[in-house]
């Protein structure tokens, strides 16, 4: 556990009281003047801000404020506890109370340690605000916008870090900017988790009307939850990112010499001996590595957590819109007002249950008799040479070249031709072996031809003519057996 010595020393580096005008019924004024000056100074187009203009803009403050237009008693009374201003401060508008009020203003943030104005020649006196103060400011109105991260920039800044290329350059400046990362992903995903648990209490306490839940589930959690996880499930998925990193981190605890460079950038950057520098790299190094190997937990407490918030919102929706109907509703609403203290006195009549009588249509239950068992049927073994005789011939295709090849020459063994029409044709099995005789045939592929009869009468072109059997048309022709090349 960390000793409470080395924990750092916030109020070393800023003022005790930097946070006094953010903590009074003030605050909101001196926050929106803060923002102004921020923007100007920071998100504007380059200008200086002098004295002059920065009392101009606490006076539209002022102006704008509800306080200053019904509270403005006591908002002078409140102003005038601020310390008596210099003699340069008392010369400017003391006539006037809405730029005394705005003056104090300017002084209370000047002296509490948020800006000061630096005197310039041509300027004058110009604001500037202190580093810190500058830092604080950024943090606070990315709050207050609720601006929400990126988690693939995060990735991505990690692993471009720790890739061999890049890392070999400038080894401690890219192992820090990882660590950094790395923390800030791993705190973005602890918010978001926070962030559905709070949506959830929410809809516990304050959801009170239908159009209320579905604002929060939709428009307010789709907005700062939902979008975020949903980019974290697919695009920015962080799992693609994972497994680089940790073999990255693995291969460079492996590599001496890219340590002992880090080492040495680290023991210039924090003031330490090598040794200690060593030591913090390879901390540093393992603090990444855990981290990754705990990311599946983080993203399984988000899983959960949002399916959690889904099924509360639809059971409060559905409860809010049926409590008149259901008993659960009715129960659901005794809950809810017995857990915020509102329920009143209730008074519950307890009535004896007495037999109905023999006309009642119910009938309890009865317990069925369960099944007798019964033994297995053995399987019998197969005969595999019967089975075999009895499926190849279906496999077999009957009209296969070496078979009509084979049927054809035993016809012409005892003929030196024959006729088509002698062909035996009976069923559709025989007409369409004739179909495959011919074709076969004709191709001069097989040790058969087919001679087709032409009549010398005959035009050229015309039809082979066919013999009629039964329903079958057989072309007239020969069937002779093909001659035999010589070598």
């Amino acid at each position: 556990m960390t000793s409470s010595t080395s924990l750092p020393a916030l109020f070393d580096r800023i003022p005790p009281g930097l946070f006094g005008p953010l903590g009074g019924s003030l605050a909101p004024l001196y926050w929106e003047l803060l923002v102004r000056f921020y923007q100007h100074e920071f998100e504007g187009e380059p200008a200086m801000l002098d004295r002059n203009s920065a009392l101009l803009h606490a006076e539209q403050v002022l102006r704008d404020s509800v306080q200053w237009r019904e509270r403005k008693a006591e908002l002078l009374a409140e102003t005038n506890e601020v310390s008596e201003a210099s003699p340069l401060e008392t010369a400017l508008d003391e006539g006037s109370e809405l730029r005394d009020a705005a003056r104090r203003l300017v002084l209370r943030l000047e002296r509490s340690g948020w800006i000061h104005f630096e005197y310039r020649s041509r300027e004058g006196q110009v604001l500037n605000f202190f580093p810190y103060a500058a830092r604080l400011v950024d943090t606070l109105l990315r709050v207050a916008r609720d601006e929400q991260p990126v988690f693939q920039g995060y990735a991505h800044s990690i692993a471009s870090a720790l890739r061999r290329e890049s890392f070999a350059h400038r080894p401690g400046v890219a192992l820090m900017e990882a660590k950094r990362h790395t923390l800030d992903l791993t705190r973005e995903l602890k918010i978001l988790s926070q962030n559905i648990q709070s949506f959830i209490q929410r809809l516990f306490t304050e959801a009170r009307t239908a159009q209320h839940v579905l604002a929060e589930s939709i428009d307010h959690y789709k907005s700062a939850v939902l979008a975020n996880y949903h980019r974290m499930k697919t695009v920015d998925n962080l799992y693609k990112w994972r497994d680089e990193i940790l073999a990255r981190v693995d291969g460079i605890l492996c590599e001496e010499a890219t340590l002992q460079v880090a080492a040495r950038f680290y023991a210039e950057q924090l003031g330490a001996d090598t040794d200690s520098a060593y030591s913090a790299v390879v901390q540093d190094l393992r603090l990444l590595r855990a981290q990754f190997e705990t990311l599946p937990l983080l993203t399984e407490e988000i899983d959960a957590r949002n399916a959690r918030f889904s099924g509360v919102a639809l059971r409060k929706l559905m409860y809010l819109l049926r409590q008149d109907r259901r008993i659960e509703g009715q129960l659901q609403f005794l809950i809810d007002q017995l857990v915020a203290d509102g329920c009143p006195d209730l008074e519950f009549d307890i009535y004896s249950c007495e037999l109905l009588n023999d006309g009642f249509l119910y009938t309890p239950p009865k317990r069925r008799t369960p099944p007798p068992m019964q033994p297995l049927l053995a399987k019998t073994k197969a005969d595999e040479a019967a089975l075999r005789k009895r499926i190849l011939p279906r496999l077999t295709n009957p009209y296969a070249r070496s078979r009509i090849e084979q049927y054809v020459l035993g016809l012409l063994s005892a003929n030196a031709a024959l006729p088509t029409t002698d062909v035996e044709v009976a069923e559709d099995a025989d007409y369409v072996r004739m179909i495959h005789i011919l074709s076969y045939g004709l191709d001069g592929k097989s040790p058969y031809r087919y001679s087709p009869e032409h009549p010398a009468s005959a035009p050229k072109g015309a039809p082979i003519p066919q013999e009629q059997r039964g329903n079958y048309g057989i072309p007239r022709g020969l069937l002779s057996r093909a001659a035999t090349k010589k070598r």
